[in-house]
């Protein structure tokens, strides 16, 4: 018999994980069947495992997976994410202040068993981030601890339990009209970013904790990624005398971090021609070109519509104006340059917010800059093109 630690999210050198057990577990294709009694479900922990789960049922693997919904903590999408799976899947809920809470993972074959019981929930902190800890066993299917798990969960492994119901998109939907499930969106922001009572930044608070590495998602984990919408202006405003009006956008994956160089005239931003060219859509020489680009203000408001035209100049700089509160100032010098991020939302429209040396977010997000860039001059501005999630992990206040 083999029992196991597995610590997560704090030792980040040892790089273990519950997430990275159960994609290994998949891979070894030693197991025909799988069970999971899980409490809390994200739709990102659930797709990690889609592809695993899928090749594993194409090899004939059993696949049973219970999952609760109690406190918000299981979102709609990761419940539709699981049906999409074509499982025997159900939910286990009753009206009762107890909640259906254990974090159970079960492999076996004919003769082996694989068992990981733990703190783990089905969600991307839960199986790879959190600081978490669960025990594994390995060992032949005779141990007395494989019976005794199998008696004690008899009526729910063995589908009799009353409160057991089979996992269908209308069970789903009842669920969300009922509040019973939440959105990811709300599920995120209660459970893996802890905000939803969060008090506003302005109040001042009592302790100021510090800050720790986050774990690094295993080979193989690769969660579905949250939507995040934004409301914006509609090109509606650009037109003389038509009302301005707002509406809900998707955010792109993509964000331009770049250092704005200095001068007198610095909200005329130069880019290398890789990015005017493959990040903005703009062309060599072709001075038609415009973009539409909305200023965030420090404050995390939006401003009007800015519609821009691509500029190329003889001497092979590439650049687009912008205009906000920020370039309004002096430019602070080249020690400590202002920070460009600009957030795609689609092929010519543009979020973007400038960063000055004083504002909170500016050390992070330098630092990660100077980590990534990889310049082909030392004299060269740093700019790197990275996915939103990063930007939101070193600055979660930016609205995107």
């Amino acid at each position: 018999m083999d029992t196991i630690i597995i610590g997560q999210g704090y030792n980040l050198k040892e790089n273990t994980s519950v997430g990275k057990e159960l994609i290994g577990l998949f891979k070894s294709h030693r197991y025909n069947s799988f069970t999971c009694l899980v409490a809390f479900a994200s739709q990102g922990g659930v797709s990690a495992l889609s592809k695993e789960i899928q090749e594993a049922k194409g090899r004939g693997c059993q696949l049973k997976i219970i999952l609760g919904v109690d406190q918000k903590g299981t979102s709609k999408e990761a419940l539709e994410e699981v049906l999409s799976w074509g499982v025997d899947a159900k939910i286990y809920h009753t009206n009762e202040f107890n909640i259906f809470h254990p974090k159970v993972y079960l492999f076996e074959n004919e003769d082996i068993f694989s068992l990981i019981v733990g703190s783990n929930n089905l969600t991307v902190p839960g199986l790879v981030q959190n600081v978490e800890c669960s025990l594994m066993i390995k060992d032949i299917k005779s141990n007395p601890v494989l019976a005794n798990f199998y008696e004690y969960w008899k009526g729910i492994l063995e589908g009799t339990e009353v409160n057991l119901y089979p996992l269908t998109q209308e069970l789903i939907e009842k669920l969300y009209e009922d509040r019973i499930v939440t959105l990811e969106s709300q599920r995120f922001e209660r459970y893996d970013k802890g905000t939803d009572d969060e008090p506003s930044a302005s109040k001042h608070r009592s302790i100021e904790f510090g800050k720790a590495g986050i774990q690094k998602l295993p080979e193989g984990f690769t969660p579905k990624r949250k939507q995040r919408l934004v409301k914006v202006k509609t090109a509606k405003a650009k037109q003389k005398g038509k009302k301005q009006t707002e509406e809900l956008r998707p955010i792109g994956e993509q964000v331009l971090i770049a250092e704005i160089g200095g001068g007198p005239r610095w909200k005329q931003v130069n880019f290398p021609i890789e990015i005017f060219q493959n990040f903005f859509g703009a062309q060599r020489n072709d001075n038609t070109y415009t973009i539409d680009l909305m200023n965030i203000s420090k404050d995390g408001a939006l401003g009007a519509i800015e519609t821009r035209q691509a500029v190329t100049v003889k001497s092979n700089n590439f650049r687009f104006e912008i205009k906000c509160a920020e370039t309004m100032g002096e430019y602070p010098g080249n020690d400590k340059r202002p920070i460009g991020l600009f957030v795609k939302l689609d092929s010519s429209e543009f979020l973007y917010q400038v960063l000055m040396p004083d504002y909170p977010a500016y050390e992070a997000i330098k630092k990660y800059l100077y980590m990534e860039a990889k310049p082909r001059r030392t004299c060269e501005l740093k700019r790197v093109i990275r996915d939103v999630e990063a930007v939101h992990a070193l600055y979660p206040e930016l609205i995107v």
